[in-house]
C-alpha cells in the first residue's frame, strides 16, 4: 500500500443514514409549493403552464443529468481530482427517473387531446414540408420515449456499478446494512469479495461511460429539438442541440457545486472536499462559461446578419421587443459578464463562499435563459409570464430535487471509498522550487 494511501471508509463509518430533519422539512415543504403552483396554473391558464413546466424540465432534467456527467468525464479520462464528488453526482443523476416519468406523461398528454402548445401536436399540416415527417406525433413521442428511457437505464446501470462495491465493503467493515434507494439500485447480493467487486465496478463503469457518454448527446440532442425548438415551427439553429448539451453539463457542474458546498458538513465530507477541488470546478465553470457565450453568440450572429425571414423573428422577439428584450439583457448579464468577471479571480475559485456565490448567480440565470429560450413559444401577451405557475413549479422541483439527492446519499456511503481514483496519484511528481525542498525534507 502506497505511504500516501488515506483510508477514507474510516471518514464515511458515521456518514449519517437519514435526511437531516430541517433540511426534509424544508424539502417538503418546496415540494407542495410546487404541486399546489401547477395545479393552480391548470386551472386558472393551462397553456402557460405548459410553458413554465417546458422551461423547468429542460433545466432540471439538463443539470440532473449533466451532473452525472462530470462523474462519466471523470472515468473516461481517469480523473482524480472530482472523485470527491462523485456519488453526490450519481446522487443528482436519479432525478431522471422522476423528470423522465413526467415527460412522456406530459408529451402522450399533448398528442392525445391536441393541446395547442406544439404547432405539430394540433396543426401538422401547417408545418413546414420538410418538418412535416419528422413532427408526426406517436413518432416524436415514439423517439423522445426510446430515447431518454435508453439514457435513465445506463444511468442506472453505471450508478449500481458504482455505489456496489461501497455498499458491500461498507458493510463488512461498518455493519452498513443496506437501505433505501441506494439498497433498491445496487443490491449486494452474489457478493465475490472487496478486491474482485472493486475491479469489477471499475471495468464496468470504464466500459459504460463513452457509450453513455454518446447516447446522452444524441437523446439531448433530440429533446432540444423536439420538447423546446419546436415550439417555434419555422425557426431552427444548428447548433441549438449542441448548445442544450453542453449548458446542461454546465447547469449539472453549478449545481453539484452549489450542493457539496451548501450540504458537505452535514454529510460529514469536510475534510474530503477540499478548496482544492473546488479551485478545479470553478475553472471547469469559467471555462463553460466562456463556452455558453461564444456558441450563444455564434447563433446569433449569421441569423442577425443573414436577415432570413423564418430565423429573424426568433430573434427580435426576445431581443427588442418588451417584456422579452430585458430579460434578454438580464441572461446575458447573470450567464456571461458577471461571472466571467468573477471567475477571472483565481482567489475567488479558492474561496468557498465566493465560488458558492457565483454558483447562485448561474444556477439563476441559466433558469432564466431556459425561461426566455421556451417561454415566449407559449405566451402571447405584452406581460411578463413570470409569476407563481414558473416560480412555483421551480421550487417544486428543487425540493424534488433536494429530497432524491439526499435519500441516495443517506442509503449509500455519500463517498466513493473504495474507488482507486479517489487516492492520489503514486506516480504524481510535485515539483517544488529549490528553497523549499529543504523544508519539505528534499
Amino acid at each position: 500500500m502506497s505511504a500516501h494511501h488515506v483510508d477514507y471508509g474510516a471518514k464515511i463509518a458515521n456518514a449519517p443514514r437519514a435526511i437531516p430533519g430541517p433540511i426534509k422539512s424544508v424539502a417538503l415543504a418546496l415540494l407542495v409549493i410546487g404541486l399546489g403552483s401547477a395545479a393552480f396554473g391548470v386551472a386558472t391558464d393551462p397553456t402557460r403552464t405548459a410553458g413554465a413546466f417546458i422551461t423547468n424540465f429542460m433545466y432540471f432534467m439538463g443539470l440532473s443529468q449533466g451532473a452525472l456527467m462530470l462523474a462519466v468525464a471523470s472515468v473516461i479520462t481517469k480523473g482524480r481530482w472530482a472523485r470527491p464528488i462523485k456519488r453526490m453526482a450519481e446522487a443528482f443523476s436519479l432525478m431522471t427517473i422522476p423528470m423522465y416519468i413526467l415527460l412522456m406523461g406530459f408529451m402522450s398528454f399533448v398528442v392525445l387531446t391536441k393541446a395547442h402548445v406544439y404547432p405539430w401536436a394540433y396543426d401538422l399540416e401547417s408545418m413546414p414540408a420538410h418538418k412535416h415527417t419528422y413532427f408526426q406525433p406517436m413518432f416524436v413521442l415514439g423517439r423522445l420515449g426510446v430515447l431518454n428511457g435508453l439514457l435513465v437505464v445506463l444511468n442506472i446501470l453505471f450508478v449500481r456499478a458504482s455505489v456496489r462495491s461501497d455498499m458491500g465493503v461498507a458493510k463488512e467493515r461498518f455493519g452498513w446494512e443496506p437501505t433505501g434507494l441506494a439498497a433498491m439500485i445496487a443490491g449486494i447480493g452474489n457478493w465475490k469479495g472487496e478486491k474482485a467487486e472493486v475491479e469489477a465496478s471499475q471495468k464496468f463503469q470504464v466500459n459504460l461511460a463513452p457509450p453513455l457518454a454518446m447516447v446522452y448527446a444524441v437523446a439531448f440532442s433530440v429533446m432540444a429539438v423536439d420538447v423546446s425548438m419546436s415550439l417555434a415551427p419555422h425557426w431552427y439553429t444548428n447548433m441549438f442541440s449542441a448548445w442544450y448539451f453542453m449548458s446542461s453539463f454546465w447547469t449539472g457542474i453549478i449545481w453539484l457545486g452549489m450542493l457539496s458546498l451548501l450540504f458537505k458538513k452535514q454529510l460529514g465530507l469536510d475534510a474530503v472536499i477540499k478548496p482544492a477541488m473546488y479551485h478545479d470546478l470553478g475553472k471547469m465553470t469559467f471555462g463553460l462559461t466562456m463556452f455558453w457565450g461564444y456558441t450563444t453568440f455564434a447563433q446569433y450572429l449569421p441569423i442577425w446578419y443573414g436577415n432570413m425571414t423564418e430565423e429573424i423573428g426568433y430573434i427580435l422577439l426576445r431581443t427588442e421587443l418588451e417584456p422579452w428584450s430585458t430579460v434578454t439583457k438580464a441572461v446575458f448579464m447573470m450567464c456571461f459578464v458577471m461571472p466571467f468577471a468573477m471567475l477571472t479571480s483565481r482567489g475567488l475559485k479558492k474561496t468557498p463562499t465566493a465560488y458558492l456565490m457565483v454558483t447562485f448567480l448561474l444556477a439563476s440565470g441559466i433558469w432564466l435563459e431556459r425561461f426566455l429560450v421556451n417561454m415566449p413559444g407559449v405566451w402571447m401577451k405584452e406581460t411578463l409570464p413570470l409569476g407563481v405557475p414558473e416560480l412555483g413549479m421551480a421550487a417544486g422541483f428543487i425540493g424534488l430535487l433536494i429530497l432524491t439527492v439526499w435519500s441516495f446519499m443517506t442509503s449509500a456511503p455519500p463517498l466513493v471509498f473504495t474507488d482507486p481514483f479517489l487516492q492520489a496519484d503514486p506516480d504524481h511528481v510535485h515539483v517544488l522550487p529549490k528553497s523549499q525542498q529543504h523544508a519539505h525534507g528534499h
